[in-house]
C-alpha cells in the first residue's frame, strides 16, 4: 500500500468515528429537548390547574355573576386546552409515550369522566380532539 492510501484510509475511518460521534451527540440532544417539552408540559398544566381551582375557591359564590361565569368558562378552556396541547405532542410523538401515559393516565381519565367537562367531551364536534383521542386509545375497551 502507498503512502497516499494510507492516508486516504486513515481519514475515511476519521470520518467514520466524527460521524458516529455526531449521530450520538444528536440522539442525546433530542432526549433532552424532548425532557424539556415534558416539562413545560407540566408546568402549564399546573398553572392552568392552579388559576382554575383558585377560581372555585376564591368565587365560588359568585358564579352566578355574569362576569365570574365568564372569567371561569374562560379558566376551564385555559385547563382544558393545556391537558389538549400536551395530548397533541403525545400523539405527535415528541414526549416520550411511556413516561407520559404513567403520568398523566389518571389525570386525563378524571377530566374526561369529570361532570363539570363532560359536556366539553361528549360532542363530534368537540375542540379536544386530541384529549379525547389519547382517552379513547387508553380506555378504549373493545380493544
Amino acid at each position: 500500500m502507498e503512502t497516499g492510501d494510507i492516508i486516504t484510509l486513515i481519514l475515511g475511518v476519521a470520518s467514520t468515528i466524527t460521524a458516529c460521534g455526531t449521530i450520538l451527540l444528536s440522539f442525546r440532544y433530542n432526549k433532552l429537548v424532548q425532557g424539556q417539552v415534558e416539562m413545560q408540559i407540566r408546568e402549564r398544566i399546573t398553572n392552568a390547574r392552579i388559576r382554575y381551582e383558585d377560581l372555585i375557591i376564591n368565587h365560588k359564590d359568585e358564579l352566578n355573576d355574569e362576569l365570574i361565569k365568564n372569567v371561569y368558562e374562560s379558566t376551564k378552556e385555559e385547563f382544558l386546552n393545556a391537558y389538549d396541547e400536551a395530548c397533541q405532542k403525545y400523539l405527535d410523538k415528541k414526549v416520550d409515550k411511556e413516561r407520559f401515559k404513567k403520568s398523566y393516565f389518571t389525570e386525563i381519565q378524571s377530566i374526561v369522566k369529570n361532570e363539570s367537562f363532560k359536556q366539553k367531551y361528549d360532542t363530534q364536534s368537540t375542540s379536544y380532539k386530541a384529549t379525547v383521542k389519547v382517552y379513547n386509545e387508553w380506555f378504549d375497551l373493545e380493544k
